[in-house]
This record gives structure tokens, sequence and C-alpha cells, in this order.
């Protein structure tokens, strides 16, 4: 997930560690109805963390 993209709490459903089969590393969210993951940014990996442990 960049800066520039909104991503509503309750469609996440993973943190996942996500490799894009070239040089890209990372992580990444599962979101319901889309199939394909979303990249998470390093800057906003902590955040997006926080949010999850808000969750349980």
């Amino acid at each position: 997930m960049h800066r520039n993209a909104l991503v509503a709490r309750s469609a996440i459903r993973a943190l996942e560690k996500y490799d894009d089969g070239e040089d890209a590393e990372g992580w990444a969210l599962r979101l319901d109805a889309i199939p394909e993951p979303v990249a998470v940014s390093r800057r906003q990996l902590a955040a997006v963390r926080e949010v999850l442990k808000e969750a349980r």
C-alpha cells in the first residue's frame, strides 16, 4: 500500500511476505475480493501492523 492508496480496514485479510519474482521483495496485503496482493511500502509497514493489532 502506498501513501496514495486508501484501504478499508474491514477489507484487510492478511499481511504477508511478498516477492514479485523480479527485484521487489517486501510485504503485501491480501484484501477481500482482490486476487492480487497489494504491496505495502516500507514507510507504511509500521502503520499497517498497528492497524492489524488494533483489529484483534
